[in-house]
């Protein structure tokens, strides 16, 4: 299996926007020092549904998506 020069346009492409998107988001506001209290905390500035979604995240895995599967066919 051989890859054809569209496969590493888009592979290439892909690495460029990924780039750009970590540089974009990581830019600091200014007058704003980070500590670890933003890194753990997210600078308290996240919406409710993205605090939602990592506790669920968080506490589920593929065990209990498994077993659950397995309890419901018993």
């Amino acid at each position: 299996m051989y890859l054809q020069s569209l496969d590493y346009a888009v592979v290439a492409t892909y690495a460029i926007v990924l780039l750009a998107l970590a540089q974009w988001v990581s830019r600091e506001k200014a007058g704003h020092q980070k500590n670890s209290s933003d890194y753990f905390l997210a600078g308290r500035n996240l919406p409710w549904w993205a605090i939602g979604a990592s506790l669920i995240a968080a506490n589920i895995s593929a065990e209990q998506i498994i077993g659950m599967s397995g309890s419901a066919f018993v």
